[in-house]
């Protein structure tokens, strides 16, 4: 059961299937994301420019502590869309949580943008930025624009029934 109804899905070709299917890959970004910040706080290096620690970096620390929580929230309102128990749930509430995170994500990653075009223009080498910032453009930003994409499908063209209530 949807907690909403497509507006103009027939005419954009999106199904139902395709929102789920975004909202159960958002729930799982979200919960990856919430493990590597759980693996960064617990100490693990991997991922990480030359070998940063969080634990070594009292604002990447502070970070990862406000992130994990942040993550699991991302993931349990992704799972709210498609699942039962949403239903118990405003419905307004979740679009309006849903489509937020998808617009704060996107706008997160879209400084990087002009890095973008510049390495695949040829005009910026991979080489060139600093370890930090090649971490940044290459790595992170994408995967928050990833996860702002996945949430945006999961809510696009996405309206309340007529005479809802905010509850399914």
């Amino acid at each position: 059961m949807d907690i909403v109804t497509p507006a103009g899905a027939a005419a954009a070709g999106l199904r139902p299937s395709f929102r789920r299917v975004a909202a159960l890959a958002a729930a799982f970004w979200s919960a990856g994301f919430a493990l590597v910040h759980l693996y960064w706080l617990l100490g693990g290096r991997a991922g990480l420019p030359g070998g940063l620690s969080v634990l070594d970096n009292t604002p990447l620390l502070v970070i990862d502590v406000v992130a994990i929580p942040l993550c699991a929230a991302a993931a349990a309102l992704a799972l709210a869309l498609v699942r039962s128990w949403g239903g118990r749930l405003p419905a307004r509430g979740l679009l309006w949580a849903a489509r937020g995170t998808a617009v704060v994500l996107i706008v997160h990653a879209a400084p990087s943008v002009p890095d973008w075009v510049a390495l695949a223009a040829g005009h910026r080498s991979v080489a060139e930025p600093a370890a930090t910032a090649r971490f940044a453009t290459l790595l992170y930003e994408p995967f928050f624009l990833a996860g702002g994409v996945l949430f945006g499908c999961a809510v696009f063209g996405r309206r309340l029934l007529p005479g809802d209530d905010g509850r399914r």
